[in-house]
């Protein structure tokens, strides 16, 4: 797949990770105090959300038995890349995970990770990279029986979903940031809402809230940007994830035409919406860097790189990966350029 580039995305991408590092550094202290730094606790699910999608059986184990040869080689494939307890990373990159999260499901305590990105800032090629990650691939978490990747945030919250990362794809996560649902909708209403083109197939699919069928542009507030990043049912994951990046950008394109004091004046609405567990010390130092950051230039993917079909796992769909092709993709995308150092897994 071909790289896109464009610039300033980090700024949406890192979920207000950059409205932090952008506007912070002249009054710090004030607008730390207002994240929700991870101290170890679970967070508190949102009431009245619903969950989407297929239902899943809570680590039941159970192999559908039309898929279970399919599986079974892929659950080979887990094991192998496991058997390498090694993780890459290089002092010149620092790798942080985004993740919205979905509280929908009551099986879940944590809630699943419904979209996850690597923001991966590369200070040897000066670029930042955001990989998202699938969340259907069928991967190993620790503890538990091989299953979607986003279940690793439900089942154990993010440091399991960490784990989960550096154990299936071999690099390191230095950091974590994460929004859940309603907070993701509370963004994009203080930001006065984001204008997205919609095809036919994506109006018709959400005319109940949109109240038009019609292809065209429409300025979506937060309800209905949420369900437009969520669709998948007329098309595919893949293309879902497609649309989560075009909602960034939307973010993004609105962000740059916004005044240093519209920024600011948004922080208090923000920054309480965020969780992450970077000190302080951490996200000050992200500031003194960011002039330059906004001047790199930005790279998009999306793993797995390579498309395959969905199996059944359980009772839902998992994509099965190739672990050894994708374990040497993602490497020589994030460290092509770098000294690449390795060490166990913590």
């Amino acid at each position: 797949m071909k790289l896109t580039k464009g610039k300033k995305a980090l700024i949406i991408a890192a979920c207000v990770l950059i409205l932090l590092i952008g506007c912070i550094a002249a009054v710090a202290n004030h607008y730390l105090n207002k994240i929700d730094f991870d101290d170890g606790s679970s967070q508190t699910a949102p009431s009245g959300l619903e969950d989407d999608d297929e239902e899943d059986i809570f680590n039941s184990g159970k192999l559908d038995t039309s898929e279970s040869s399919e599986l079974s080689k892929a659950d080979e494939s887990i094991k192998g890349n496991l058997d390498d307890s090694k993780i890459c990373y290089s002092d010149e990159v620092t790798n942080i995970l985004v993740m919205g999260i979905d509280y929908g499901s009551k099986k879940y305590p944590y809630g699943r990770s419904d979209s996850m990105i690597v923001v991966s800032i590369n200070k040897t090629e000066k670029k930042i990279k955001l990989i998202s990650l699938s969340r259907t691939a069928y991967a190993a978490i620790a503890g538990y029986n091989n299953t979607r990747l986003s279940h690793a945030h439900g089942y154990g919250g993010p440091q399991l979903a960490i784990k989960a990362v550096e154990q299936n794809y071999k690099i390191r996560i230095d950091n974590y940031v994460s929004t859940n649902f309603e907070s993701f909708k509370k963004i994009i209403d203080a930001f006065g809402g984001i204008k997205i083109t919609l095809t036919a197939a994506e109006a018709r699919y959400l005319s109940n809230i949109l109240g038009s069928s019609s292809a065209g542009t429409y300025t979506l507030n937060g309800t209905q940007a949420l369900a437009y990043a969520r669709t998948r049912k007329i098309d595919s994951d893949r293309d879902r994830t497609g649309r989560q990046r075009k909602v960034l950008i939307a973010l993004s394109q609105k962000a740059k035409s916004m005044s240093i004091t519209s920024m600011i004046g948004m922080l208090d609405t923000i920054l309480p919406l965020v969780r992450t567990d970077m000190s302080k010390t951490q996200l000050i130092s992200q500031a003194a860097n960011a002039l330059s950051y906004l001047s790199w230039d930005i790279q998009q993917e999306v793993v797995p790189h390579k498309s395959s079909g969905l199996v059944l796992r359980g009772g839902f769909e998992v994509v099965i990966v190739d672990w050894a092709d994708e374990v040497k993709y993602v490497r020589d995308l994030l460290y092509s350029s770098n000294e690449v150092k390795y060490e166990d897994m913590k």
